[in-house]
Parts: structure tokens; C-alpha cells; sequence
């Protein structure tokens, strides 16, 4: 195959990525572009950690002050409160689903901007408005996308429901379940809603696959597409999510490449989210209640085997219609020539050479052990 990545045919390319002579069109020096490639590893690594812990950091913060405010309110009206009732009240908050979800809606919030922005002005390899340039899909295309998406969702959550058949154990907690879940507070529910269908599809595709997926980019593309979606279902915390979140995030990445923009990447991600609200409301918040839980989860099983059936034709489809991925597929002009990259081993062996890359993936591994639970 004849390769249309190289240098000397690809002048719209930053020569500032490439370390080239301006005037000799000169191939980069090897070991200067494995540096500068190692340099962009590194740094989708980093944005994952500092992430984290901004959003950790954050999160205590908030929990502090909310803490605070709540419990002086309690003693305010409460004058003759025992420190025992006081104790009772502050262990109560920790319930409280309001509380819960707020909190982390805006950890999560100021963590993936602050990790894209710092991510982009550190490096200084591309702009924000790259991610977000004129698609080269069709309608129609997007749809089949779409509707592969939830098929991939209900393939999860059959190899869930097997996995907890088989072992006994699920790979979430009841804490973090309930966390994400549905509630009798009117305003938790809508914070959940304008959460989970907006703010965190919307920051995840700027995080995972703008910033790090074109990051990780320059060399191979391919690589770049299964690592990023390795990174975004770790960074779920737990083992259901994460196996979610890899084979996901490989076709909202594969969207991503194939259209040269985020927009229907967001687009998925918003619509698989909502399906899971949607679920998580009516069948094991309403029906539950209602019809009790057999019932309900008849109905849900069978919502997710329809969708199993149409996601799967739809992703064949849209597969064999958009073809592999190559090294033409990219958002950004970010890119090194694929022919010495591969011959200097700078890709994988090179990624795991990145301490950044390891903290983070020990961080998650062990967040994801500690939320295996019996059922």
C-alpha cells in the first residue's frame, strides 16, 4: 500500500512536529521525533492523572464545605441538639442523593476541562477547533452508528449479567450503583439527567478522544483508537464500566477518526447514556416499584435483546461501510512518518515506557478491585 503519511507529501502538516530543515524537506532525525513522540505518550498519561486527582481534590473540597454549611444549619435550627444527633445528621449527608450526584457532576466537570486545556496549552500540538471540523459522514451513516452503539451496550450487559451468573460477584458496588441511579428528589434526578446526557459525553469525547486519542496519534492511528479506549474505560473505576467503556469507546474513537470530528462521537455517546437512564429509570427504578422485580427485569432484558439483535446488524453494516481505519483518518494535522516511527518500535514499546501511563492504570486497576462485590 502506498503511504500517503509521508513528509515530503503531506506539506500541510506543522513542520514543528517533525523537528525538518524548512528548506531541504529532510526526513526528522529518528531518535528527535522518538523523543518528541514519548514526549506525547507521556502526556496522555498525565492528563488521566491530573484529572483524577483534581477531580478527587475537588470533590473533597466540596464534600467539606457542603458538610459544613449543612451541619451549621442543622445546629442553627437544632439549638438543644445532642452530639450524638449532630454525628447522626453529618453520617446521614453521605446518603443524601442530591449531595452525592452534585458533587460529582462538578468534580468531573472542572477535572476533564482542566486535563483537555492543560493538556492542549502544554503541548501545543493542536487547537481545540480541530476537534470539531466538518464531518465526513453521512446522516444516515451517523444513524447506523448510533444504533451500533446501543447494540454494544447490550453485549455488556449481557456479558454482566453471565459474568455475576458465573462468579457470584458483580463488578460495581451498591454505593456506586446507587450513585448513578434514580432517586425520589426531584432535582438529584435532574442533575443526573443534565450529568449524564450532557456535560459528561460532551467533556469524556474532549478528554479521551480530543485530546488523547490525538495525542497518542502521530504514528499509527490504530493504536492510537484501541489505547485511548483502553484509557476511557478505565477511567470508569470499575469492572462493569470498564469493559463498557474499551469496547465503547473503540467505535465512539472509530466515529471520531472516520468523520474527522467529535461532534457525532458526542452525539453516540449522548444517546448511549440516555439509554442507560432511561433503563436505570423505568425498569429498575419504576417498574421495580411497581410490578416488582422479576417483572421488571423481564421487561429490561428484553429491551437489551432487541437492541442486542438491531445494534449488531446496524455495527456490521456500518463497519463494512466506512472500512478500516488508517493513517489518513485523523482530526488534527498532528502525524510522523509511519516508516521510521514502526522501525524505531514507537508505538506500544514505547507507551510503556511511560510512567504516567502506569501510575494511572495502577490507580483505576485498584479502584476497580476494591468495587468488586458479592451478589
Amino acid at each position: 500500500m502506498e503511504n500517503n503519511n509521508s513528509i515530503e507529501n503531506n506539506s500541510s502538516f506543522p513542520q514543528e512536529n517533525f523537528q525538518q530543515l524548512p528548506a531541504m524537506q529532510e526526513i526528522p532525525d529518528p531518535e528527535m521525533l522518538k523523543k518528541n513522540i514519548k514526549k506525547g505518550y507521556g502526556w496522555s498519561g498525565l492528563s488521566m492523572v491530573c484529572q483524577f486527582f483534581i477531580m478527587m481534590g475537588f470533590a473533597i473540597l466540596a464534600s467539606t464545605i457542603y458538610s459544613v454549611i449543612a451541619i451549621s444549619g442543622f445546629i442553627a435550627d437544632n439549638p438543644g441538639a445532642t452530639q450524638k444527633q449532630i454525628m447522626e445528621f453529618s453520617s446521614s449527608l453521605s446518603g443524601n442523593a442530591r449531595y452525592i450526584i452534585t458533587v460529582n457532576a462538578l468534580s468531573y466537570l472542572i477535572a476533564n476541562i482542566a486535563a483537555v486545556a492543560g493538556g492542549i496549552g502544554a503541548t501545543k500540538k493542536f487547537k481545540l477547533k480541530e476537534f470539531f471540523g466538518k464531518t465526513k459522514l453521512t446522516a444516515g451513516n451517523i444513524f447506523l452508528g448510533i444504533i451500533a452503539a446501543l447494540g454494544i451496550q447490550a453485549v455488556s450487559i449481557f456479558i454482566q449479567i453471565l459474568t455475576v451468573q458465573i462468579t457470584g460477584y458483580s463488578g460495581i458496588g451498591e454505593d456506586s450503583a446507587a450513585a448513578i441511579g434514580f432517586s425520589n428528589d426531584m432535582i438529584a434526578n435532574i442533575i443526573l439527567i443534565i450529568y449524564m446526557v450532557i456535560v459528561a459525553p460532551i467533556t469524556e469525547e474532549l478528554l479521551c478522544r480530543g485530546f488523547v486519542m490525538n495525542i497518542l496519534s502521530p504514528v499509527n492511528t490504530k493504536f492510537a483508537l484501541i489505547t485511548s479506549s483502553l484509557l476511557f474505560g478505565l477511567t470508569h473505576g470499575n469492572f462493569n464500566q470498564i469493559f463498557n467503556g474499551f469496547i465503547l469507546g473503540l467505535l465512539l474513537g472509530y466515529i471520531a477518526m472516520k468523520s474527522s470530528s467529535l461532534k457525532y462521537s458526542i452525539i453516540t455517546h449522548m444517546t448511549a447514556n440516555a439509554n442507560a437512564l432511561f433503563c436505570s429509570y423505568f425498569y429498575e427504578y419504576k417498574i421495580f416499584g411497581e410490578l416488582g422485580e422479576e417483572t421488571a427485569n423481564m421487561y429490561e432484558m428484553i429491551h437489551f435483546a432487541v437492541l442486542l439483535v438491531i445494534g449488531i446488524i446496524a455495527l456490521v453494516f456500518f463497519l463494512r461501510k466506512n472500512g478500516k481505519i488508517t493513517n489518513e483518518d485523523r482530526m488534527t494535522s498532528y502525524a510522523a512518518d509511519p516508516a521510521i516511527a514502526e522501525e524505531k518500535g514507537l508505538t506500544w514499546k514505547l507507551l510503556l515506557k511511560c510512567p504516567s501511563v502506569w501510575i494511572i492504570t495502577i490507580i483505576y486497576v485498584i479502584m476497580a478491585v476494591s468495587e468488586v462485590s458479592a451478589v
